[in-house]
């Protein structure tokens, strides 16, 4: 059985054997911390001060780093605004709404008996959905408070840290090559992130009764938050390498959509019986790289302390109060 770290071992040396330099976005998040001019320096648009090895380092490397340390010191304050607008029942547990225009055969969130007597795979597509729907609702609340913060500033004359990072990231994403063919913008972009994360944490959610059956509730609980640090090195990669991985392992539906639940032919997730978790499937990694990419910084989302635990924390929630697990399993 492969050992629990040989996915990261192997994600690493893949991105290098493509020609890739790994950037750590931390250090240049630090800097802009400690002196927010920074935001609007040249250096930053210039791999921040990395120097490209290679001449034919493409256009969209040089965006990449820019937006997505822009990106993630932006989802600091979205980490806190997400945790701090759930919307929570006297019990604590998270208030679902049915999506709209929903396809998922006139099932209700709020309807356990019709719940309990649907198909499995039907549920829990429809629990996927109405997640996905309140956070992007959430993610829009947010991004509406960044604009109202820059348009603050503007009026009086100062700026803040987010407000200056939005406004560089707006700029910056005018001008992008490779957002502005697809007119993606602050919002779209989180949301997308949004659902891609929470794609991956439902995954795993789905994986542990699928690899491990025989568990009860706590258990599934337990293995799916223990092992949620072999999975997070997919955040760490490459965009290309992550749809690669993504797509071998039969992960990703053909439309793109995060509302479909796991498949059971996947192979993208194993069980580790020495190390009791579940881990990634190294054998399914092929060096992956677009011509002239020679740079990459893993998803923003990585690098706002615990956001992708958060996404996480909602699916467990999810996933315990509506007896996933259990269901799975038959």
């Amino acid at each position: 059985m492969a050992r629990s770290n040989d996915f990261a071992l192997t994600y690493l040396a893949a991105h290098e054997q493509a020609g890739m330099t790994r950037i750590n976005l931390a250090p240049i998040q630090h800097r802009i911390v400690e002196d927010p001019n920074y935001l609007f320096t040249e250096e930053l648009q210039a791999l921040a001060g990395h120097c490209p090895a290679h001449a034919d380092t493409r256009k969209e490397d040089y965006e990449k780093v820019a937006i997505n340390t822009l990106l993630a010191l932006l989802y600091n304050d979205l980490r806190d605004h997400i945790v701090g607008r759930l919307p929570l029942d006297e019990d604590g547990h998270l208030i679902l709404q049915n999506p709209p225009d929903s396809p998922h055969g006139g099932l209700d969130v709020a309807d356990r008996a019709v719940l309990d007597a649907a198909p499995a795979d039907q549920v829990v597509a429809l629990l996927r959905d109405s997640v996905c729907h309140l956070l992007d609702a959430i993610i829009k609340e947010w991004a509406i408070k960044i604009m109202v913060e820059e348009d603050r500033c503007r009026a009086e004359g100062a700026i803040t840290l987010l407000a200056g990072a939005s406004f560089v990231l707006a700029n910056a994403l005018e001008s992008s090559v490779l957002h502005t063919p697809s007119g993606y913008d602050m919002l779209s972009i989180t949301k997308t992130g949004s659902h891609t994360a929470l794609h991956v944490c439902w995954n795993l959610v789905e994986a542990t009764p699928l690899l491990r059956p025989g568990l009860d509730a706590a258990a599934y609980d337990d293995l799916a938050r223990r092992s949620l640090k072999q999975v997070l090195p997919l955040a760490m990669g490459s965009l290309g390498m992550l749809c690669q991985f993504m797509a071998a392992g039969r992960i990703e539906a053909d439309d793109h959509q995060a509302i479909h639940p796991l498949r059971r032919d996947q192979s993208a997730f194993l069980f580790d019986e020495d190390k009791n978790l579940v881990v990634l499937n190294s054998d399914l990694i092929e060096p992956t790289a677009m011509p002239g990419e020679r740079h990459y910084t893993g998803c923003p989302a990585f690098y706002a302390n615990s956001l992708i635990n958060v996404y996480m924390e909602i699916v467990l929630g999810v996933a315990a109060r509506y007896g996933i697990y259990n269901r799975l399993q038959g």
